[in-house]
């Protein structure tokens, strides 16, 4: 995926204000994150994310530096002390420390060189996403919302600052199969505040989660590498292995709850595959295919590496399926014009549906 990011000085709030962030302050705090994890990776001879997580745990250990084996060296933890007592956590706000997470998370993309399924949802989708959840959900009511493939949890986060921030009762859950990512997810979670219930499994095995109001997800696209049986997923292959992304969006609409809305990013050319017919003829067995939103072009190097928004509200008590399905492309956000354009089309669009 392409990592693209919005401007260095706003950021969406649920009130569709865009709220100003001290750049200055972001910068300092990237600046301190990004120097204490490069001295940290370069001691211990760790990956850049192994070190980031370090030095986060270091920061809400109050810039205590961790020691395991007389690692890092003396001269090290002097620097990181240094650094740490640079800049205070608590006079940040969620907004600017989740804008130095964003910056940092680019940075491991680049010096991990993250293989595509590992990478971060940027957050420029999780505000188009937000955008459509707060039409769809009053997003101040009791709400839990979970991510089956959460990764380093950045899409999660995202919606949590944009949305769900001043919600006391909005419940976070993440899934996801690799400890590493997990760790991460966890890390940044501590740094911004935000809490989360992660579980480290595979959300493809039977899970402990409570019913689920929405769902959301960037998924990882491939094949599942184990073999599943036919009485467990309808979405699964006749004969070899299946496709890891049908088999999440059934899983996922498994712990819905009835009339439940699921947001599922996607690479837009899986809408364009002959398979994509067994998917949409599961997919109308249990829910409603409401809307198809592909991402706006020009965040993308190709044409094949553009994502789309996939919006399904499963069936139950109230829902139903609109008589046109809203498929549009995503203008320029940074057009804030047209963009208020493209939203008040949206929002018309929705009270012709009666939805």
């Amino acid at each position: 995926m392409d990592f693209y990011s919005l401007p260095n000085d706003w950021i969406r709030n649920k009130s569709e204000r865009i709220v100003a962030v001290d750049t200055s302050k972001v910068e300092k705090f990237y600046t301190v994150l990004l120097e204490s994890t490069r001295n940290i990776k370069e001691d211990l001879d760790s990956t850049f994310v192994e070190a980031f997580i370090e030095t986060g745990e270091n920061i809400l250990d109050n810039g205590k530096v961790h020691v395991e084996d007389g690692l890092p060296h003396p001269e090290t933890r002097d620097k990181l002390i240094a650094l740490y007592n640079s800049v205070s956590i608590e006079e940040l706000s969620l907004e600017e420390k989740k804008k130095a997470i964003q910056m940092m998370l680019i940075s491991i993309v680049k010096e991990d060189q993250l293989q595509v399924n590992h990478q971060p949802t940027p957050d420029g989708i999780g505000v188009i996403l937000s955008y459509f959840i707060d039409l769809f959900f009053e997003t101040d009511e009791p709400l839990h919302l979970a991510d089956l493939s959460v990764g380093s949890g950045n899409l999660l986060y995202t919606l949590f600052t944009t949305l769900f921030s001043e919600n006391k009762e909005v419940k976070l859950t993440g899934v996801d199969n690799d400890e590493l990512l997990i760790s991460l997810a966890s890390t940044i979670s501590a740094i911004l505040h935000i809490p989360v219930h992660l579980m480290h499994q595979d959300a493809l095995q039977p899970l402990l989660l409570d019913p689920v109001d929405l769902m959301i997800s960037d998924l990882p696209v491939g094949f599942y590498p184990i073999d599943v049986k036919k009485d467990d997923f309808k979405t699964r292959f006749e004969e070899g292995h299946s496709y890891s992304h049908y088999l999440l969006i059934e899983q996922g609409m498994k712990y819905l709850k009835e009339s439940g809305y699921a947001f599922y990013i996607l690479p837009t050319n899986v809408f364009e595959t002959e398979e994509v017919k067994s998917l949409l003829k599961y997919v109308h067995s249990v829910g409603h295919v409401q809307a198809i939103i592909h991402m706006p072009l020009e965040w993308f190097s190709s044409v094949k590496s553009r994502k789309s928004l996939f919006i399904i509200q499963k069936k139950g008590e109230g829902s139903k399926q609109v008589s046109e399905v809203l498929v549009s492309d995503v203008p320029n956000i940074k057009d804030q014009k047209t963009f208020n354009e493209f939203i008040l089309s949206i929002k018309k669009w929705k009270k012709e549906q009666q939805i």
